[in-house]
Order: structure tokens, then sequence, then C-alpha cells
């Protein structure tokens, strides 16, 4: 029968995505789990592996669309579909050689040869993903493609990633184009399994009644499946992806046995480190105490509650008949800057932002890079600079001050038990903001070796959804490009960011036992904005204060 594959939500604040690219095309077979097609969202890029097996009949969402979560994407002919449409459908045709030739004109209408189609659908990559960029289709409608094997490339404002296909078989039609943003859970594509073209004539023995043949078919991947095909996508509250349920089928682990891996992932979720770290451990459940605590504040509602982003009014193509005939280039934006657009905008307009400044000296800090830099580089094997410095600093205030580790739901103060710290960084696609997890149980190596790992990722799209989302505070540091002051705009759904400004070497009048004197310092400034909902004057000031006293009295036994 045919199964529609739907835009998948990633995420509680994710409505859209845009499909990157598909690894099948219609008449290919598709294995359950397999990359199907790739997404991005304006949070983070993934490949989508298919909901079902069969045949790709359609392709609903071209590459490059933009798709509404839970819109259809695409349709899947599974096996057991055929077999039950077969006999309808050509009840006197049995000959073996007369059925490979139908399928890919076929298909689309009718579920009569083996294999059947199914529909795949843009993936919910995360919590708060809702569509996703069709970078590149690694299959095209005609060719065969394996279960889990890549399918396509998506993007989003995040990272790129790859999409399994869900299933073995023909993709039979791409319904999403290279380029185009699709919906989380919209079809995308079809993929007509293998056995539409191939069972019949490849399988002389039950030639004399091919419309049973394909139910049988099946039969033997169900039964090598049969875990996996046990193990929901969600059980208990507790979500599993695509890539876990695929691992744990071939392990050979039970959905019980899965429920009883702990997760470090957002809300307790099992990740795929978690996973093989149960399996290279002997499949022993062992799993550290700290990551448990990370997911349980209930903070994905926040970034929902304040979605009404506003969304552009009037179309490319209207914009660019308004500017015909003018010494003007119409650019529209990609998918990455069009959600930073949407994102800014939305936090100016759910938060009232207020400004704090202070001036900070960082020539204790600047002492310690240059007196460790050399030593740290042998040890640790990255460069030593300020911003580990910071990070540090700004974990240990905010256990002081952990309203400011909060956020708004509602007339509701979500106070979070866990210190996750975003840090901006700038990229050729735009800024993202990996976020560091539990610095508040990190030493200061661990922050410094986290923060280089993640700017890498970032800088190369490489950033997996579980690194970009749940942070608690941000830290911005925009004195890498010289400014002496700024006013960032908040993370939502934080309640304050830190904006760090270039360091100079300023005069600087110091009080001493002999008198006044002065000196030359390294003297920068720090914003703090943060939201006037929850965040006073008083309390505002106070965290920055603290934030400038570690840093400004910094302890060399921290490093």
């Amino acid at each position: 029968m045919k199964q529609d594959v739907l835009m998948p939500k990633l995420g509680e604040s994710i409505t859209e995505g845009t499909i990157v690219k598909w690894w099948k095309k219609p008449g290919d077979r598709v294995e359950k789990d397999e990359t199907l097609l790739e997404i991005s969202t304006d949070k983070v890029d993934s490949e989508i592996p298919s909901p079902f097996s069969g045949t790709l009949v359609e392709v609903k969402a071209n590459e490059s669309d933009v798709v509404q979560v839970d819109s259809v994407i695409a349709i899947i002919d599974d096996a057991g579909g055929a077999a039950a449409a077969a006999p309808s459908a050509e009840p006197a045709q049995t000959p073996a050689a007369s059925t490979p030739a139908p399928p890919p004109a076929a298909a689309p209408a009718s579920n009569g040869h083996a294999g059947g189609v199914s529909e795949v659908e843009m993936p919910k990559l995360g919590e708060s993903i809702t569509e996703g960029t069709i970078v590149k289709w690694w299959k095209k409608p005609g060719d065969k493609v394996s279960k889990d094997e890549t399918l396509l490339e998506i993007s989003t404002d995040k990272v790129d990633s790859e999409i399994p296909s869900p299933y073995s078989g023909t993709l039979k039609e791409v319904l999403a184009n290279e380029g185009d943003v699709v919906e989380v859970g919209s079809v995308i594509a079809r993929i007509a399994s293998g056995d539409a073209p191939a069972g019949p004539s490849g399988s002389a023995a039950p030639a004399p009644q091919p419309v049973a043949q394909p139910a049988s078919a099946p039969a033997p991947q169900a039964a090598v499946e049969v875990s996996g095909q046990d193990i929901p996508r969600t059980q208990g509250g507790r979500f599993y992806s695509p890539l876990v349920r695929s691992i744990a089928r071939k392990e050979g682990i039970s959905k019980e046995e899965l429920a009883g891996i702990p997760g470090t992932g957002l809300e307790g979720r099992v990740t795929k480190k978690d996973i093989l770290a149960y399996l290279d451990g002997g499949r022993k459940a062992v799993a550290p105490a700290a990551p448990r605590p990370v997911a349980t504040p209930a903070a994905a509602p926040a970034p929902a509650a304040a979605r009404p982003a506003p969304q552009p009014s009037v179309s490319s193509e209207e914009v660019a008949q308004k500017y015909a005939g003018k010494r003007v280039e119409v650019i529209p934006m990609d998918n990455i800057r069009r959600k930073i657009a949407e994102h800014m905008v939305m936090s100016k307009s759910t938060s009232p932002h207020v400004y704090g400044v202070a001036e900070t000296d960082f020539t204790r800090v600047m002492s310690l890079v240059k007196k460790h830099r050399d030593s740290f580089k042998a040890r640790e094997g990255i460069k030593l600079t300020m911003n580990p410095f910071i990070l540090y600093s700004v974990s240990k205030a905010l256990v002081d001050f952990p309203d400011i580790n909060s956020s708004v739901d509602g007339s509701n103060i979500i106070r979070k038990n866990y210190i996750n710290v975003g840090m901006a960084v700038a990229t050729e696609h735009g800024l993202l903001v990996p976020t560091l997890k539990n610095t508040d149980q990190m030493n200061f190596r661990g922050i410094a070796l986290n923060a280089y790992d993640l700017a890498i990722k970032a800088r190369d799209r490489k950033l997996t959804l579980d690194q970009i989302q749940d942070s608690t505070f941000t830290v911005t540091n925009y004195g890498v490009f010289g400014n002496v002051i700024g006013y960032p705009i908040i993370n939502q759904p934080n309640v304050a960011i830190l904006g760090v400004a270039a360091v100079k070497k300023r005069p600087v009048v110091l009080e001493t036992e002999a008198g006044d004197v002065i000196a030359i310092r390294q003297i920068g400034y720090m914003t703090l904005s943060y939201d006037h909902r929850l965040v006073d004057g008083e309390l505002g000031d106070k965290f920055l204060q603290r934030v400038v006293h570690y840093l400004e009295n910094f302890e060399e036994s921290w490093l």
C-alpha cells in the first residue's frame, strides 16, 4: 500500500524545512531507516531516514523547496500494499518477463508490483527544527538505493548533514529539488521496493504465482529486523533518532534494553555516542550522573511560545518587479540568513532589552595567556586565548546568580538546574551558536578544548543538533574584529547575553599605598544585554560585576 512520507517535526519551534537533496529518485528501492534525503532548518542540517521500506513512487517536494511540517513530501509503496493491490491491478498477467517493465509508469498510480511504493518525508531532526534545505540529491529517479545508503544532503542555518535512505529499492520520484526549503513531514520522494522490478524475474521458482511473491518477499526482511521494527520513535516519553534505532536493530538491541541505556542528549535522549559506548562497554549501562539532570527543566516549550516571528509580506518576485529597471540587485536571502533575521526580530519583539556596560581590566588574563601559551599548546595541542577565561568566569558567575540562568515561559520562570553556555561563532555562512554543555561541571581545560572543538565544527558546518540547542546563556565576542563596544541581541529563550569587546592598552589611574599612579593596563568593555521581564537592573549589574571580578582576579590554579 502507498504510504505518505511527511515532513517531520524536528523540534518544538520548527515549523518548516528546506529540502537540500534527495538521495533517492522515483522508482528507487529504499529500506526503512535508509537515508532518503537531506533537509536544512534554522537549527541543523540532517540526513533523513525513510520511515518505510518499499519503492519511492513520487516526490512531492523538490530540492530547495521550503516545506511545512507534516506536509506530504513523498509517497512510498511498501511491500504489503503492493501484494494487496496486485490481484486487482494485474490478475491475469503472470509471466515473469512482463513484470519488470510496467513499474516505473504504473507505480505512482497502482501498488500492483512487488515491493510497492513508499513515500519519504522530511524527517524530524530535532525539537526546534521545522524545515530544511535540500543541498544535493545523491540519487536520481531510476537509481537503485540501499537501506541506510546516503540518499541526499540537507542544510540548515546550523549544520549540513547526509540523509540515509530508510528503504532499499529504486528512487521513482523526487518531489523536492536541490535548493528547495521543505517543511518537516512533507513528502520529498517516493521509493519503489527493490522487489518491484526484480522479484518475479529474479525468482524463477515462484513464477507460477507472481502475485503472491511480493507478500512473501518482505517476510525474511521483517524477521531479520524484528528488533528494529519493535523500537518505536518514541517510547515512555523518550525520542529515539533513526540512527539510534538503526544501530539498535543491527546490534539486536531490544526496545526494553534500549530503554535502559542512559542518554546524555537533550531531554535524556540516547545519542549515537551513548549507544556506541554501551556496546563498547559490553552492553553494560554505565552513564555519567551529570548529564541526566540536563534534560529535567521543561525548557523546550519556551522557543515555541516566543515563535511569532513576522513573515515577509511580499514574495521575492514581487520585490524584483518593484525594483525592475533600477540600479539595484535583488538578492533573495538564503535559508540561514532568513532564519537569523526571523530569530533576531522575534527576540527584540519578545524581550524588552536592557543594557549594562562594564569596564574590565584584562591585564591579569593576558599575562596568564602569555605565560602559559607555549606549555598549553604543547600539552593540549591548541592555542590558548582569552575566550576560555571568559567562558569559565561566566560559568562561575551563573552559579552565583541562578536567575540569569533561566528563561521565561508565559508568566512562569524556568530556572535551569544546569549551565549550558552558547558561544557565538562567525562563519562564512552566518552566525552560529554552538552550546557548551554542563560548563559548571567542567574545569578550565575542558572548557577550552570543547570550545575550540565546537568553533571548528561550526565553521566546517559539522555541528550536530544536540550541539546547537538548549543553551541557558550566550557569550559573543565581537572584539575579535576590533570593536570596542556593542549591544548584542538576546539569544532566545535565554534572558541574557554577554558581549565582549576588543582589549586595548590604555592609561589607567591605579590606587596604591603610595598614592594614585598612572599605569598602562589592558582594558576592554563588556556589555550585558538582559531581558527586563525577569532581570532587573540590580541583578543584571551584580552579575556583570561578578564576571568582571573573576576575570580581574583569575586564579592561576584554575588553569
